[in-house]
């Protein structure tokens, strides 16, 4: 099977809500080579611990917030470039 990313994600997309979690633990998993463990129990295991970090630290001090606007603008713009990116590449 020979697909693209954009054709990857249609066919993923369609999968039950469970086998695309399982999915994307995996994949994660994937990015992380050294994550304690390996088993996709440890990974969701040290995602949590860094969520409950990252939540106590914004409620100490919620000036360190980002508001989601900003946070979406940042990411459209990026996957924007990254794209252009992509298409100046197959040229």
């Amino acid at each position: 099977m020979d697909l693209d990313l954009e054709q990857l994600a249609a066919v993923v997309l369609r999968l039950p809500d469970a086998a695309r979690a399982d999915l994307a633990t995996r994949l994660l998993a994937s990015l992380e080579p050294d994550a304690p463990g390996d088993s996709a129990a440890a990974i969701a295991s040290a995602w949590d611990a860094e969520l409950d970090r990252r939540e106590t630290e914004l409620s100490e001090d919620p000036s360190i917030g980002i508001p989601a606007v900003e946070v979406f603008r940042v990411l459209d713009a990026d996957l924007a470039a990254q794209r252009a990116a992509r298409s100046e590449s197959v040229r």
